[in-house]
């Protein structure tokens, strides 16, 4: 496939080796710093990207404010903070490249996904939108919520966070997804499928979710963004190459005009890049 200029990854993270984890996280922080990153979008062919936080670190963002400040026109950030942190905090973060903060409970040292509403509120007047990562089914009343309250994006991690239909089966995550999208603040990231079908690969997964994908696209396509996941975090499965990954964007986005606008227009104008 043709990668559009000023393609955007939107959804990965870096680490600087096996210190600094926070106690009791779900797995420790390991090798995987920006420079490896960069050359992670390199190889896709894409120019941009957006960094993360991992819980590993809690709501520590040492680490993410030295990567994107070693390279501030190529990197945007989202940040762990609490509900009530100070606005010096967030100026800081802002200056730095930060664009968002994240809640999510899937592994431990995340914002627990009952900050969102309070949170939502705190960083929205920023330009802000904070992403999501929780399970929808047990959740989704707290995001259905905060999503009819506030004018702060909301940003669904990994398809929603919600299993792929085994084959052959409907897909009970594209009604959940179709009604969220329903309110204009909600966005999703086309990502994650090798932990959405494990353990498939990335490349397998993603045929059970085309129905989903096609979906989205139908309903909100100025809503959408796509990110690797890199470095694959604890992966349920294989890990997906850069072959697999421009396997899936070919499947997911055929057309040009969808690949220009996912992997650029909308990405750009969440995390401020125009």
């Amino acid at each position: 496939m043709t990668v559009p200029a000023g393609a955007i990854d939107n959804h990965a993270h870096v680490m600087v080796g096996e210190q600094g984890g926070i106690d009791g996280a779900a797995y420790q922080p390991f090798s995987a710093p920006v420079q490896s990153f960069v050359a992670h979008l390199r190889g896709l062919g894409f120019s941009r990207g957006v960094l993360v936080t991992p819980s590993t670190y809690g709501a520590d963002n040492s680490v993410l404010l030295d990567a994107l400040r070693s390279s501030t026109d190529l990197l945007r950030g989202i940040a762990v903070v609490p509900p009530d942190v100070d606005d010096a905090t967030l100026d800081e973060l802002h200056a730095a490249g930060v664009r968002g903060c994240r809640v999510q409970d899937r592994m431990t040292g995340g914002l627990p996904i009952d900050a969102l509403p309070k949170l939502a509120s705190r960083v929205g007047s920023r330009g802000w939108h904070v992403e999501v990562w929780t399970d929808l089914l047990e959740n989704g009343e707290i995001v259905r919520s905060c999503l009819r309250s506030t004018t702060t994006p909301i940003l669904l991690d990994h398809l929603g966070n919600l299993p792929a239909p085994a084959p052959g089966e409907a897909d009970a995550g594209t009604a959940v997804l179709r009604e969220l999208m329903a309110y204009d603040t909600c966005w999703v990231t086309l990502s994650g499928a090798y932990r959405l079908a494990a353990p498939l690969a990335e490349a397998h997964a993603a045929e059970l979710l085309q129905g989903r994908v096609d979906t989205l696209l139908s309903l909100a396509p100025e809503r959408l963004a796509w990110g690797s996941d890199w470095p694959y975090v604890r992966p349920p499965g294989p890990v997906p190459t850069a072959s697999d990954h421009l396997a899936v964007l070919d499947r997911w986005l055929p057309d040009a005009s969808s690949r220009e606008q996912v992997l650029v227009t909308n990405a750009a104008l969440l995390y401020g890049w125009s």
